[in-house]
């Protein structure tokens, strides 16, 4: 398969951020109006691993980080944003997070007790559909990442990190070097060295805290 097919066939299976989130525009702002927001500066912690979760948090924006702790390491499994929520499968399934959480970015959030949720949940039966298409998009998106980001070598694996961030289409990827090191569970230094020699080759530019990707379909070359 040529690279360009390559690029095509991945567009058609990356959803877009309005698939995966649980709140639309509309309900992040009768969210706002009925519970109220706060904003978080970076590192504020959310949820502890172990620990019971008390309530489920909508975010506005900013960036939330979810993450398991290995030893002295610190692995990340997930990034939220805008619409996205955590601790909702902790709560309703009463048990304990399976993960921490952490706010990554300055972040605006509100956080609901689970009366509090079901009362938003059922004044909008469409707000319902969307908390099931939700739970379930993010649970096939875990599953497919999963067996994406194990498959291959390095390279492989984080070309198919920008290209899942970015939907395939290309764009700017706000996550430092360590952040993507932790997601795939390699060191830093290794990711850097990958990064460096994909923008020798013109598929993306290196910036501060951040990866613009400039040509997916050089990206998508050379995945399977």
């Amino acid at each position: 398969m040529q690279a360009a097919e390559r690029h095509a066939a991945w567009i058609a299976r990356c959803p877009g951020r309005g698939d995966l989130a649980l709140f639309s525009e509309g309900d992040l702002a009768e969210l706002r109006r009925i519970v109220g927001e706060e904003t978080l500066p970076a590192g504020t912690p959310l949820m502890s691993e172990g620990e019971p979760v008390s309530s489920v948090g909508v975010i506005h924006a900013g960036t939330v980080e979810l993450y398991r702790r290995s030893g002295r390491r610190r692995v990340v499994l997930h990034l939220l944003r805008a619409g996205d929520v955590y601790g909702d499968i902790p709560v309703l399934c009463e048990m304990s997070a399976p993960f921490s959480a952490r706010v990554l970015s300055t972040a605006t959030v509100t956080r609901m007790v689970p009366g509090t949720l079901w009362e938003v949940l059922e004044a909008e039966p469409q707000r319902c559909r969307r908390f099931l298409f939700s739970v379930a998009s993010r649970l096939e998106r875990s599953q497919r990442r999963l067996l994406e980001l194990t498959a291959g070598d390095l390279r492989s694996q984080v070309a198919t990190l920008l290209l899942d961030e970015t939907a395939g289409v290309g764009g700017e990827v706000r996550l430092t070097q360590t952040t993507i090191a932790g997601l795939l569970g390699a060191s830093r230094q290794a990711v850097n060295g990958v990064l460096k020699d994909l923008e020798r080759e013109g598929a993306l530019e290196i910036g501060y805290r951040r990866v613009a990707v400039i040509d997916p379909v050089q990206l998508a070359d050379g995945l399977s």
